[in-house]
């Protein structure tokens, strides 16, 4: 196998990549408070054996991917447990086995025993990263304000709701659902966001642009058929040298 073969195939592995990654995130243009995620390759120079007689050969390399921490569209639905977060910060959840996940999905609900879920049901988390419990008959009158501090309508303080700093977010693991946890064995590096604010009323839409991300699908197959069609072409050169080697003269 000579270094076009390889060039070809160290692509095909980045595109693959990336194409898994564009398919999720147009997957999830429409999941409320999803990060988009971007691959990061780099170009390998290989130099020959022949050192200065030689340019080498460029490989494609995955350095890995990160979070997109753009700001999502804001959307007005007037349910008062419905949250947005305006700024850098995640929501703090306990999932359902016991771990502490970072998110932003604000689309909450009240379970029958008072304590603020997510739809998926993981529950959310206050400023002490304890769980969040509220009386049942405050959910239509409660009023959230820009710090997370929750009240009721006579100005009753109830608690105040969690935003977190993720300091090392690019070390986090996805676990689905827009959500992220610490790597496995790693404590969670979240401290108490001052700069994000909370709109009460709202829902952050994804920052998936449906658009853009169709297209960069469309020129990953593009890449990925040139890709195979030059180790196409290469074996069937080598194909063609053999055979004529091999002719009687």
């Amino acid at each position: 196998m000579d270094n076009t073969t390889y060039v070809a195939l160290s692509q095909l592995t980045a595109l693959e990549r990336q194409l898994d990654v564009t398919a999720n995130n147009l997957a999830n243009a429409n999941s409320a408070g999803f990060r988009a995620e971007r691959v990061l390759f780099e170009s390998y120079l290989h130099q020959g054996d022949a050192g200065d007689f030689e340019q080498g050969t460029n490989f494609v390399l995955d350095r890995g991917s990160y979070v997109d921490r753009t700001q999502g569209a804001l959307t007005l639905t007037g349910n008062p447990l419905d949250v947005a977060l305006n700024g850098d910060g995640w929501f703090g959840y306990q999932t359902g086995d016991g771990r502490t996940a970072y998110g932003r999905d604000g689309r909450f609900v009240l379970d029958d025993q008072g304590r603020l879920m997510t739809l998926s049901g993981a529950q959310v988390l206050d400023a002490g990263g304890a769980p969040v419990a509220l009386p049942p008959d405050v959910a239509s009158a409660l009023t959230i304000a820009e710090d997370g501090t929750m009240s009721t309508i006579d100005g009753g303080v109830i608690g105040k709701l969690g935003v977190f700093e993720l300091r090392d977010l690019q070390s986090y693991e996805r676990m689905g659902g827009g959500l992220f946890t610490p790597p496995a064995g790693q404590a969670a590096d979240a401290v108490p966001d001052q700069a994000t604010s909370f709109v009460q009323g709202s829902v952050e839409s994804s920052n998936v642009n449906a658009v853009a991300e169709v297209t960069r699908l469309m020129q990953i197959q593009k890449a990925y058929q040139r890709s195979v069609n030059l180790m196409n072409s290469e074996d069937d050169l080598t194909k063609t040298m053999l055979g004529r080697i091999g002719r009687p003269l």
